[in-house]
């Protein structure tokens, strides 16, 4: 209220210039800007698909006779056997798939055997992580192991890992696809989990 009990700001040349500034903000309220968030835009993959080599040390396994040598030989079939403990590697590979939010794992099997099948189940990779480590103190057998791994919600993927002991020479230690859209930044998670536990050369296919 000015000084002449009006309801209006008196006019500036009647005040200090305290009050002027005062009355400039009554006349002309200062408004608040809210500082806006832009979301930066998440990129994703579509239908992966990579093999791995562990840098370890391999042995060629020898035939149990000539003749079968000399077929691996022309058809390109000769097998390796790779220096790593299957089980460990594999609990290492669930991991990474926690890192990228991967919570179900819906089938775990050695050797063609299934050892763990729970596809309906949302929230137990941490309990087969816990299952692979207990299997590692137990046994050391295997030769192929296969996860299958489903990350829900509105980008729904599955994800498909073989890691081979012993394989064909030509191929690989550790085959993965995953299907369907996965962040860009969540597969980056997975594969640095992997990159600093494991000594390995990626080959994209």
């Amino acid at each position: 209220m000015g000084r002449y009990k009006s309801n209006f700001e008196e006019p500036p040349w009647v005040y200090s210039p305290t009050e002027v500034m005062r009355w400039i903000n009554a006349t002309y309220p200062i408004h608040k800007v809210k500082k806006s968030h832009v979301e930066r835009e998440k990129k994703f993959l579509k239908n992966i698909e990579l093999s791995l080599d562990i840098n370890v040390e391999k042995r060629e396994i020898t035939p149990s006779n000539f003749f079968l040598k000399k077929i691996e030989e022309m058809t390109g079939c000769a097998k390796i056997e790779e220096h790593f403990e299957i089980i460990p590697t594999a609990e290492l590979m669930a991991k990474a798939l926690a890192e990228a939010k991967f919570r179900n794992m819906m089938k775990i099997s050695i050797d063609g055997k299934v050892i763990y099948g729970h596809p309906e189940k949302g929230h137990d990779i941490r309990k087969t992580i816990e299952l692979l480590a207990d299997m590692a103190h137990k046994t050391k057998e295997g030769k192929v192991i296969e996860l299958k791994a489903m990350k829900d919600g509105k980008e729904r993927s599955i994800a498909d890992i073989l890691v081979k002991k012993v394989h064909p020479k030509r191929k690989h230690a550790v085959d993965i696809k995953i299907k369907g859209r996965i962040e860009e930044e969540l597969f980056h998670k997975f594969l640095n989990y992997l990159k600093r536990h494991l000594s390995i050369g990626v080959v994209e296919k």
